[in-house]
C-alpha cells in the first residue's frame, strides 16, 4: 500500500488480520498431526487386510471363506471390513506396498484437519482449534497405525464438522454410514455418536426429537447396506458384552492401566480433563460460552469405553476436544487479540515444521519403521517362495497376515490376527499355551499335523522352544534369519539342495546375524554394510554394524553409524 493510499477502514483491516492467522493455522494443524504420524509399531493386521483385498478381486466375492489357516479351513469368515481391503490392496497394486504410509498420513491430516475446522467454529477460536486438536492428536499417536480403525477416527471427525452447530444433511449422512460400515467395525460408535450429535440438546421438542430420531433410522438402516446385514451390528456387540472372551486378553484391548500393549502416556494426565466441565457451573462462563452438550455426553461415553479398552483412547480424545474447545475459545480469545494473532500463529507455524523436520517423507525408511517391517521373517519367507515351500505352518501369531500375504494361502497357519472374526476360543487358548511353553506344548503343535514351525529367536521363549522341537528327533532345523528359525517335519520332501533366499538387503543381514552370533566381527561389519549399501535405513544392519564397529574401533565409529542411520529415521529401535 502507498504512502498516500488511504488506511484501509479498521474492521477490514482486523478482519483480514484474522484472516492471515487463521490461514497459518490451517497450514501448522496438518505439519502438526504428520509429525504425530510416525508412529513406530508392529502394525501385523495390516499385512493380512492388504492379502484380503487381493482375495476379494480373485474370488470376486464379498462373502468369504478360510482359506489361509488349516485350524478353521472352509470355515465362513466375518470380514467386515472389505472395502478397506479393497483400497489398501489397489493402493498396493498401484503404487507398492510402502506407499501405505502415505495413506495412513493423508488419513490423519484428515482426520485432525476436519477437527481443528469444527472446533474453531463452535469454540469462536481458530487457536482453540488448533490447540485442541494437536492435544487429540497427541493422545492418539500411540494408536494411529496402517490399520482400518484410521477410517472411524476420519468419519467421527467428519460426522463433528458436518453436525457441530449446523443442521444435518440426511442423505449425506446416509452416505457416510454406507461407506463406513464397510470400511471398519467403528460405524456402531459411529451410530451412537450420532444420536448425540443430533439430539436436539437446545431445542428440545417432539418436532424437533422426530426429526432427529428419522435421520438416526435412516443412518442405522444405511448400514445395513453391507454383506452380513445385521450380523455387523452384533459383532462389536459381542466385544462390548461378552466378558468371557480370551480375545479381550490380546493387549491391544486391555484397559490402559493394565501391563503391555500399547500404551498413550498423555491419557493418564488427560483422563482428569473432563473435570474442566465443571468450570461450565459458573454462570458468567456459561454465558458465554453456553453448555456444549455434545462434547459432555461425547466425553463420558468414550471415557469410559476407554477406561474398559486402551483402543478407544483415539475416539476420547476427539470427544475431549468438543467438550474443551469453547472453554479454551474463551481465554484465547483474550491473550491472541488481534496484536498478538499473527506471531503467535507463526511460532504454531515453527513449532510444527520443527516437529516434523527430522522424519522423511521418503515412503522407503518410513515404513520400514512405521510397521516394524525389521520384526517381521522376510529372508525366511523369501528363502520358502524360493523353494516353493507348501503345507500346514504354525507361526507366531503376529506374522499370519505377512505370510498370508507373501505366500497367498501356499502356506496356511494354525491362527492369525483375525481373531474371532473367525477362530474359535478353543483355538486361541491353545495358541497362548503354545505361546507360554506349558508343558506338552509340542503335541499340542503336532496335534494339527503341521509341515513347518517358524518361531522368533527372542520372543515367546524362542530359543528354548528350537531346542526342545530338535531335541524330538522329529524336526530339523531348515533357516534361520536375523528374526526367526523355521524347523520342517523330517520327512517333508525339501529340494536336494534347497536354493537359498535371493540376494538383497535381507539375505546380507541374516548372514550379518549369523556371523554376530558366531562371533566373526569383520563378517558382521561386511555383511552389515553390504545391506546397508542397498537399504540404508535398514534397522539390524545399523543395529549390528553400530555394535560391531564399537568393538572393533571403538564409540566414535559406532556413534558415526548410528548418526548416519538416524539422518533416514530417528527411531529409538536403532538403541
Amino acid at each position: 500500500m502507498s504512502k498516500n493510499a488511504p488506511p484501509l477502514p479498521k474492521p477490514v483491516a482486523s478482519a483480514r488480520y484474522a484472516q492471515l492467522a487463521a490461514l497459518l493455522l490451517l497450514v501448522a494443524g496438518p505439519l502438526m498431526y504428520l509429525s504425530f504420524g510416525y508412529t513406530e509399531m508392529a502394525g501385523s493386521d495390516m499385512w493380512w487386510h492388504v492379502a484380503a483385498g487381493r482375495e476379494l478381486l480373485q474370488t470376486g466375492s464379498l462373502w468369504m471363506v478360510d482359506d489361509w489357516s488349516y485350524s478353521a479351513l472352509g470355515e465362513d469368515w466375518l470380514n467386515h471390513e472389505w472395502l478397506a481391503d479393497l483400497v489398501y490392496y489397489g493402493i498396493v497394486a498401484q503404487w507398492g506396498v510402502e506407499s501405505l504410509v502415505y495413506w495412513k498420513w493423508l488419513v490423519i491430516i484428515a482426520t485432525f484437519t476436519l477437527a481443528q475446522l469444527a472446533l474453531a467454529r463452535t469454540s469462536g477460536s481458530h487457536f482453540a482449534g488448533f490447540l485442541c486438536a494437536v492435544v487429540a492428536v497427541a493422545i492418539a499417536a500411540p494408536f494411529l497405525d496402517v490399520r482400518p480403525h484410521l477410517y472411524t477416527l476420519l468419519f467421527f471427525s467428519l460426522l463433528l464438522y458436518l453436525l457441530l452447530g449446523r443442521a444435518p444433511r440426511p442423505l449425506l449422512l446416509a452416505l457416510i454410514f454406507v461407506i463406513w460400515v464397510n470400511m471398519h467395525g467403528g460405524f456402531f460408535f459411529g451410530l451412537m455418536a450420532l444420536g448425540i450429535l443430533l439430539f436436539p440438546w437446545r431445542d428440545l421438542r417432539l418436532e424437533t426429537l422426530r426429526a432427529a430420531v428419522l435421520v438416526g433410522l435412516l443412518c442405522a438402516a444405511a448400514s445395513l447396506l453391507n454383506p452380513s446385514g445385521f450380523g455387523t451390528f452384533l459383532y462389536p456387540l459381542k466385544y462390548a458384552f461378552d466378558g468371557s472372551s480370551p480375545f479381550r486378553s490380546l493387549a491391544e484391548w486391555l484397559p490402559p492401566g493394565a501391563p503391555g500393549g500399547i500404551r498413550s502416556p498423555l491419557f493418564f494426565i488427560f483422563q482428569w480433563a473432563p473435570l474442566a466441565a465443571l468450570l461450565y457451573l459458573l454462570p458468567p462462563v456459561r454465558k458465554r460460552t453456553g453448555l456444549p452438550w455434545e462434547g459432555l455426553a461425547l466425553t463420558a461415553l468414550t471415557l469410559a469405553m476407554a477406561l474398559t479398552s486402551r483402543r478407544f483412547i483415539p475416539i476420547f480424545a476427539l470427544s475431549l476436544a468438543v467438550l474443551l474447545a469453547p472453554l479454551l475459545g474463551l481465554g484465547l480469545r483474550v491473550l491472541t487479540g488481534r496484536l498478538l494473532a499473527i506471531p503467535v500463529a507463526m511460532v504454531a507455524l515453527l513449532l510444527a515444521a520443527w516437529r516434523v523436520l527430522p522424519y522423511p517423507l521418503q515412503a522407503g525408511p518410513a515404513f520400514h519403521y512405521l510397521v516394524a517391517e525389521y520384526s517381521y521373517p522376510v529372508d525366511t519367507l523369501n528363502f520358502m517362495r524360493a523353494n516353493a515351500l507348501q503345507g500346514k505352518l504354525f507361526a507366531f501369531y503376529n506374522w499370519g497376515g505377512y505370510v498370508h500375504w507373501r505366500s497367498d494361502g501356499e502356506l496356511k497357519v494354525y491362527i492369525d490376527g483375525r481373531a474371532d472374526t473367525l477362530f474359535d476360543a478353543d483355538t486361541y487358548l491353545k495358541y497362548v499355551f503354545v505361546l507360554q511353553s506349558k508343558p506338552g506344548w509340542i503335541d499340542v503343535v503336532e496335534a494339527g499335523e503341521p509341515d513347518f514351525i517358524l518361531w522368533p529367536h527372542a520372543r515367546g521363549r524362542g530359543h528354548e522352544k528350537l531346542a526342545e522341537l530338535l531335541a524330538t528327533g522329529r524336526w530339523r532345523a531348515v533357516h534361520r534369519d536375523a528374526v526367526s528359525w523355521l524347523l520342517a517335519r523330517v520327512d517333508y520332501p525339501l529340494p536336494a539342495p534347497p536354493r537359498p533366499a535371493p540376494e538383497g538387503p535381507w539375505r546380507d543381514t541374516s548372514r550379518a546375524f549369523l556371523a554376530a552370533g558366531e562371533r566373526d566381527v569383520e563378517g558382521a561389519i561386511a555383511h552389515s554394510r553390504s545391506a546397508r549399501a542397498a537399504m540404508p535405513w535398514n534397522q539390524h544392519a545399523c543395529r549390528m554394524l553400530h555394535r560391531a564397529l564399537g568393538v572393533r574401533d571403538g564409540e566414535a565409529a559406532a556413534q558415526a553409524v548410528l548418526a548416519d542411520c538416524w539422518r533416514y529415521f530417528p527411531s529409538r529401535a536403532l538403541l
